[in-house]
């Protein structure tokens, strides 16, 4: 019996598990605020609208805090550190990316939607 087809299978099972695994280990889950106030970890993603009136921006620290309101309806602050998005005041739709920490989301990452843009092209193209 040849060793070859043997050893190569073997590495190749070793090789998809170590792909899944580091896969699954950077992977971040999407959770509602709730979720969110009881999970740990620093990659969990939060999506909601930014409430009206409590967008308040520091540009020269680089801090953004917000409250985020989920599809529940749960409300949380959001300290946002790092760059700002450009589209700041168009900004309805947020996915914020961190963790909570001492009753409030943390934010390393912020991804923003802005849909009147995207309405308006829309709009336009069916004209």
């Amino acid at each position: 019996m040849k060793k070859g087809p043997i050893i190569t299978a073997v590495f190749t099972v070793f090789a998809l598990g170590a792909v899944v695994m580091a896969f699954l280990s950077s992977a971040s889950p999407f959770v509602t605020i709730a979720q969110a106030k009881q999970t740990s970890g620093d990659q969990l993603h939060i999506a909601g609208d930014v409430v009206k009136n409590t967008l308040v921006a520091d540009a020269r620290a680089h801090v953004l805090r917000f409250e985020l309101k989920d599809e529940n309806g749960d409300t949380i602050m959001v300290r946002h550190t790092g760059e700002m998005p450009s589209n700041l005041a168009e900004v309805k739709k947020v996915v914020a990316i961190g963790g909570i920490e001492k009753g409030e989301f943390v934010s390393n990452k912020l991804l923003v939607k802005c849909p009147s843009k995207y309405e308006a092209e829309r709009k336009v193209a069916s004209n």
